[in-house]
This record gives C-alpha cells, sequence and structure tokens, in this order.
C-alpha cells in the first residue's frame, strides 16, 4: 500500500492534465519511495478511487486535474469513516480550466514551484460545505464542496457551462457562459434563512463561498477565510440587467462587494427553497437544484499548502 497516490484525470483542461503529468511524473514519483499513480477512466470516478485509498490508510491524494477533479476526490474522502478522513491531506496538480482552489491556496503554476510544493508543502485545516439538494429528477441529493456553492444566474451558467463544454479555456468560457446568462437574467423570489434569520427577497445571485475564487478567476469573496467555520454569503439582488453588466467586470477584481444590491453576510447554515426552479452550481460543476440547505463542517480536512 502506498502512502501518496495522484489521482489524474487525463481529461482534465481538454488533455492538459495528461501533458502536465507527464511533465513531472519521475521527479513527483521520486518524491517519495512508496508514491504511486492511479487515472481515472470515467466521470465520478475519482471520488470512487478516493474513497478506496482512503480506507485503505492512504495518507496524501493529490488530484491532477482542475477543480472538478478535486471536488470528486474530495466526495470521495468525507465518504469514508471520520477518523480516516482525517489522517488524509488532500492536494492538487493544477492542470484543468478553472483550478480556483489551488489559485486560492497561492499555489505555484511552474515545474519546479510544484515539485517543490509536494515535497515541501504543510498540512493545513480548511472547512467543508456539505450540501443537502434536490438532483434535477428530484430525489434527495448529498454533496460536499471546497470552494464555491452558488446558485440563481450562477447556476444557469453552469447549466450553459455543462452544455456547451469550455472550449476557450476556463477564465474565458466562464465570462462568455455569464454574458450570455446576463442577457436573458431575471430576478427570482427565493426563501432564504441564513443561520435562522429570513433573509428572502428578490435575487439574480447567490454564492456561499469557503474560498475566494469561482469561475476560474472571479474574486467573488477576496476577504473569506477558509478554516473558521463560517462561509461567505454574497448575494446580488434583483436589479436591471444593464447594473448587472456593470458590477460583473468588478467580480473579477473583487471590487463588487458594497456596491448598491450586492451584500456578504458570513454564516454557518442557510437553508434555501423558492416556487420557481433554482439551478445550483456546485464547486463549478452544474448539479441539482432548490430545495437546498447548505452547512460548514470545520476544519474537516487537511489540504497540502505551500
Amino acid at each position: 500500500m502506498s502512502s501518496t497516490y495522484f489521482i489524474l484525470n487525463p481529461a482534465a483542461g481538454h488533455g492538459r492534465a495528461g501533458r502536465v503529468w507527464a511533465g513531472i511524473k519521475e521527479e513527483a514519483l521520486r518524491l517519495q519511495p512508496d508514491s504511486a499513480c492511479v487515472v481515472t477512466e470515467r466521470p465520478g470516478h475519482a471520488c470512487e478511487l478516493a474513497r478506496e485509498l482512503t480506507e485503505r490508510g492512504a495518507a496524501r491524494l493529490i488530484a491532477v486535474g482542475g477543480d472538478g477533479t478535486f471536488s470528486e476526490t474530495l466526495e470521495g474522502v468525507m465518504a469514508a469513516p471520520e477518523h480516516l478522513c482525517r489522517n488524509v491531506t488532500l492536494g492538487a496538480v493544477p492542470a484543468g480550466s478553472g483550478c480556483d482552489l489551488a489559485r486560492h491556496l497561492r499555489y505555484p503554476s511552474d515545474r519546479a514551484g510544484l515539485i517543490e510544493l509536494l515535497a515541501r508543502g504543510r498540512a493545513r485545516p480548511l472547512d467543508v460545505g456539505r450540501l443537502s439538494y434536490a438532483r434535477e429528477d428530484g430525489s434527495p441529493g448529498l454533496r460536499h464542496f471546497i470552494n464555491i456553492a452558488a446558485f440563481g444566474l450562477a447556476g444557469d451558467v453552469a447549466h450553459r457551462i455543462k452544455a456547451m463544454g469550455k472550449p476557450l479555456g476556463g477564465t474565458v468560457s466562464y465570462a462568455v457562459a455569464s454574458v450570455r446568462s446576463m442577457l436573458t437574467a431575471r430576478a427570482r423570489e427565493l426563501r432564504l434563512k441564513a443561520d435562522g434569520k429570513d433573509i428572502s427577497g428578490r435575487y439574480h445571485l447567490g454564492v456561499l463561498a469557503n474560498t475566494s475564487s469561482m469561475g476560474g478567476g472571479m474574486l467573488v469573496a477576496p476577504g473569506t477565510s477558509d478554516n473558521d467555520g463560517l462561509m461567505d454569503l454574497v448575494l446580488v439582488a434583483d436589479m436591471s440587467r444593464p447594473a448587472l453588466a456593470r458590477n460583473f467586470p468588478r467580480l473579477y477584481k473583487g471590487t463588487h462587494l458594497g456596491e448598491p444590491g450586492i451584500t456578504l453576510t458570513r454564516l454557518s447554515r442557510l437553508e434555501a427553497d423558492s416556487d420557481e426552479t433554482v439551478w445550483l452550481n456546485i464547486d463549478g460543476e452544474a448539479d441539482g437544484k432548490f430545495p437546498a440547505v447548505f452547512e460548514v463542517l470545520p476544519r474537516a480536512v487537511k489540504v497540502l499548502a505551500p
């Protein structure tokens, strides 16, 4: 049994993950004598592999791919018994289309820097989000997230991305899908309870942020803490489409907070429902709809950090 496993998704980033791994494979596997690489074969396979390896006692799981690969790896770890998942340190070789977690953790993007991180990085605790929601067919779903869980406009964008893919890369594809979604955007009447407080109203967008970045570099919550037992809820209230368009570029600089109609609330639990269909975006992927309950699991996992 190896103590360090690299979980490679060769399809991530339109094949970029496979190329990045080929460039660092020999050095990465030499860092520890018992390191090994396992390769995913289908969507969801990283989750299966991560759970199996966690239950077999792996000490480090390194996702080679994008945020989707890391999210699947996290899900597998969280599915294992708690005493085992707390023994695992998660890391990433960022090689997908978004890589917002690596951006938030300030992972190096160059080959030498990645090798140094894998060799000398420290393990530190991170909060994890847990989400109970309705799947598209209405059946109950449960999953975890490390970056963000969002609804409204962000859910619409995720469904658009799911249909069109990311032919222009993560950042540009998300920007294009966001602009297209804003052209037809309309606010929805949402029933929201933040730690029991009623904050219901008409909103275009809601983002539960555990880390600072989403959508390939949008600084949705630039000041958030990732291990304090709270998440930042960013809400965009009902406003005109021109106003949405004016605020959109501010997302990339993190200067949108405080603009009229944009609020931030720190919380540990959010209950959300609506009489309308409201799609979810979970760590950048389209998955399910309201009703939903978002909760924080404080310092639930360890991640490799510079």
